[in-house]
């Protein structure tokens, strides 16, 4: 095995557990909400939260990590997160469960960013999109998958004790971190830096030559409209995987064991729409392929949302299988492909990072704080309709998307050039950010 294909294994593992430590929770928050008695409203800020230090994160050590190195970030944060997952299950107010939570996502924000750009360099380039796909697509197997049917299995394990299941799920990333510590070797752009500034020369490629500020990716259409669409994308995620289980429980009456299967139906579902869908729109187009997803990942939360109490495990996990399938699938488009495809290479990170963090910040921790109060007013269908309806949205943002994929482009009479790409207003500025 190749060096390439072991770190991106490594970085797989390490990816789908630290998104085992974020999702777990989610499964066995209605134990945890009657155990500590807090509200919905109180619920949903613990998931925000950590969406909210995990943007900060994201920001904080990728740039720690491009000056000082980051093989030794990834590793301290992988291990910390697991630390920090780990003392989860000492908490005993709602005010500890915030502050654990807080940091957990700090840190476990830090090693994406730093793990996508060095995979970037030391995969081969017809690889590289296989192998980043991996490790993002392990988040949803791993993490949602494998954690909800784990947490199921813990929780009865445990006679209903929420405690020890933190205990049992926080281990491996203490591991993986150590494993990459040992394993894993600087990436070559961030070795010869720190190389060239122990050796006392100063870098040829300053920020006033380069040109770019982090506000230049905005310039572009494609950029702007994925930061947009990255609310309603990310609150559909974390508003679904936050208020599942207490609908599954408080509304339909299903234990543990049945929810924990239930849920990783929708994180295998997600998986695979990952990679089938991200394929699919190298043939039909990103844009379609976005609109499509959306507009069916919205008929499965309908679905799901309007179902009888009554409705077997069975058919929910058929119906949380696909819900998973194509809201997983709009990731590679709205996430991936359009804005990095839209924008020159060297803005390419940024393009990707901006939606990233905005999607955290407003997606995975307001919209769930706003699901909570919903459900203190309401019901908790009000989530569900608001995951499910988000679908709508996403698909009619996306009709205003320039389509990038190349077999589809190449086909087009008008080619877009990567300055048609650009706003009116910053057309003639191209020369400068290109």
């Amino acid at each position: 095995m190749k060096y390439y294909q072991r770190l991106t294994l490594l970085f797989c593992l390490m990816f789908g557990f630290i998104g085992i430590q974020r999702v777990v929770i989610n499964v066995i928050l209605p134990v945890i909400k009657e155990d500590l008695g807090f509200t919905y409203f109180q619920m949903s800020l613990v998931v925000a939260i950590n969406g909210l230090t995990w943007a900060f994160g994201t920001f904080i050590f990728a740039t720690i990590g491009d000056r000082y190195g980051r093989r030794p970030v990834i590793v301290l944060c992988t291990i910390l997160s697991g630390v920090f997952s780990w003392v989860t299950g000492f908490a005993h107010t709602i005010g500890q469960l915030l502050a654990i939570r807080g940091f957990l996502g700090l840190f476990e924000g830090g090693p994406y960013p730093l793990s996508m750009g060095t995979i970037s360099e030391e995969a081969p380039p017809e690889r590289r999109a296989m192998h980043a796909g991996l490790v993002t697509g392990c988040f949803m197997l791993i993490g949602l998958g494998l954690g909800s049917y784990a947490a199921g299995k813990l929780m009865a394990a445990f006679s209903g004790s929420w405690r020890p299941v933190f205990y049992v799920v926080s281990a491996p990333a203490i591991l993986i971190g150590f494993l990459l510590m040992f394993m894993m070797r600087e990436a070559p752009s961030v070795a010869e830096a720190i190389r060239t500034r122990k050796a006392g020369r100063k870098k040829e490629e300053t920020k006033k030559e380069d040109g770019v500020t982090v506000w230049d990716p905005l310039k572009y259409r494609n950029v702007l409209l994925s930061s947009i669409n990255s609310i309603p994308v990310m609150g559909w995620l974390f508003v679904f995987t936050a208020f599942a289980s207490s609908f599954l429980v408080d509304v339909h009456q299903f234990n543990m064991l049945h929810i924990g299967y239930i849920i990783s139906a929708s994180g295998v579902g997600g998986f695979i729409g990952q990679f089938f869908w991200g394929s699919i729109s190298d043939i039909i187009g990103r844009k379609k392929a976005l609109i499509l997803t959306a507009l069916l990942c919205s008929v499965f939360g309908i679905s799901v949302a309007m179902v009888p109490v009554g409705t077997s495990a069975l058919a929910f996990g058929t119906l949380f299988f696909f819900y998973g399938l194509f809201g997983g699938g709009m990731y590679p488009m709205y996430l991936s492909t359009l804005p990095a495809e839209s924008v020159p290479p060297r803005i390419s990170g940024t393009a990707v990072a901006i939606p990233t963090a905005i999607g955290e910040i407003l997606g995975a921790a307001l919209m769930p704080a706003i699901a909570g109060k919903l459900s203190d007013l309401f019901n908790l269908f009000a989530p569900m309709w608001m995951a499910a309806l988000s679908g709508i949205l996403i698909a009619f943002i996306s009709l205003f998307y320039i389509e990038t994929a190349p077999r589809c482009v190449a086909k087009m009479k008008h080619k877009p050039t990567q300055n048609d790409h650009l706003f009116k207003a910053f057309r003639q500025q191209s020369v400068d950010v290109g």
